[in-house]
């Protein structure tokens, strides 16, 4: 049996949700799902994919705008303040949606999202490949994100904690510094809980060639350092960091020097 490909269907979703948006209306799940052929309960597959899109490219949510048959919103597609829908609905509906190329016209060609991050973690080489069939960078960054946590098996590098909704996708050479490969490519990626991923790219964390994590301020120069601080901090200075299963998968020695170039580490 053929696995359904969700990011078609939200395909079809999208353009349906825009002309929503245009017209100032809403769509219940029912209309939305009659649209797109699709039943109504498996509509929520399709409404994730663009939600996750609209939050990773800080847009407003245009899900908001699919309702049940009473015109009320269940819990799940909402992102937005349950206390003030109105200016949720504002927000979606002055939007110029018709600025924004469907994100999701990859999957008429028969892509789909597990396809992509198949070839993410099984070929990193191509990464490059997959980059230039997605044009959206917000695709761009959901799937670099699913790939870097498959290969890392949900869990820090750093701390080795596994809550996936902490968990993020940090970039070695940042993305404005990298090229169509490195910006898809596990191996310029590492699992981070988010505040190590704010303090990697701030400079204040850094790794090795042997995946070795480093604190700037490991002897405590600059100043002193609460416990919790410290515990965050100097406490992981020179371990290693917790590597993918797979080899393939590791940070690349010249990705690690690159990041250090652009940061100004000197090792």
């Amino acid at each position: 049996m053929s696995q359904i490909n969700q990011a078609e269907r939200a395909r079809l979703a999208w353009d349906v949700l825009a002309m929503v948006a245009r017209s100032k209306s809403t769509i219940t799940y029912g209309e939305l799902g009659a649209r797109i052929g699709v039943h109504h309960r498996a509509i929520r597959y399709v409404l994730g994919p663009i939600q996750d899109y609209c939050l990773e490219s800080l847009l407003p949510p245009i899900t908001i705008l699919v309702v049940n048959g009473s015109g009320k919103h269940g819990d799940g597609f909402i992102a937005h303040d349950k206390n003030d829908l109105e200016s949720g609905f504002e927000a979606v509906w002055n939007y110029a949606w018709n600025t924004i190329t469907n994100p999701f016209d990859f999957a008429a060609e028969g892509l789909s999202y597990n396809g992509m991050i198949e070839t993410l973690t099984d070929s990193p080489e191509d990464a490059g490949t997959v980059y230039t069939k997605i044009k959206s960078r917000g695709i761009q960054q959901i799937l670099f994100r699913e790939a870097v946590r498959k290969a890392y098996s949900l869990r820090c590098a750093f701390t080795g904690i596994q809550f996936p909704e902490a968990l993020e996708a940090c970039h070695i050479i940042p993305w404005a510094n990298a090229t169509p490969q490195e910006r898809m490519d596990v191996r310029n990626g590492i699992l981070l809980n988010s505040l190590h991923h704010r303090l990697f790219d701030k400079a204040y964390l850094t790794i090795t060639d042997d995946y070795r994590i480093v604190f700037w301020d490991a002897d405590m120069n600059d100043r002193a350092y609460s416990a919790l601080e410290a515990g965050l901090t100097i406490d992981l200075h020179n371990k290693k960091m917790n590597i993918p299963r797979l080899q393939k998968h590791c940070p690349l020695p010249e990705y690690i020097r690159r990041h250090h170039e652009l940061l100004d580490w000197e090792l």
